[in-house]
C-alpha cells in the first residue's frame, strides 16, 4: 500500500552530495523531526546540512497519519514506572510545549504544496 502523503503530494527532490563540506550542524534525516530541525535552524541563521538516505519524508514520517499529540498514555506509564512521576512530567511539558510550537508554525507558515490530480 502506498502512503498518502507520496500518494498526494509532489515532494522535492535533491541532487546527491558528491564532495565534502563544512557545516556548524548535520542533520541526519529527513522526515518531519529533521525538517523541522532545519527550519529552526535555519530561522536562527544556523549553518547546517540535512541528509536523507532516501528521499524527503520516505522514512517513518511516509507511513504515519501525521497526528501530533502529548497524549502518550502507555510512554507516560513507561516512564513512572522506570523514573518516577517527575521525569513524567519533565516528558509531559516538552512535548506540550512541542506541540504548542508546531501548532504556531502552522499558523505561521506558508504551507504552499501541490496536490496531483
Amino acid at each position: 500500500m502506498e502512503s498518502v502523503w507520496q500518494d498526494t503530494v509532489n515532494l522535492p527532490r535533491f541532487p546527491q552530495l558528491k564532495k565534502d563540506i563544512h557545516t556548524d550542524v548535520l542533520i541526519i534525516g529527513g522526515g518531519i523531526a529533521g525538517i523541522l530541525t532545519a527550519y529552526l535552524l535555519h530561522q536562527s541563521g544556523v549553518r547546517y546540512v540535512l541528509v536523507e538516505k532516501e528521499k524527503i519524508c520516505s522514512g517513518t514520517t511516509q507511513n504515519s497519519t501525521a497526528k501530533i499529540t502529548f497524549q502518550h498514555g502507555l510512554n507516560y506509564h513507561k516512564i513512572v514506572k522506570g523514573y518516577g512521576v517527575e521525569k513524567a512530567q519533565q516528558y509531559l511539558t516538552a512535548n506540550k510545549r512541542a506541540f504548542e510550537k508546531y501548532a504556531e508554525l502552522c499558523r505561521d507558515i506558508n504551507c504552499d504544496y501541490e496536490i496531483k490530480d
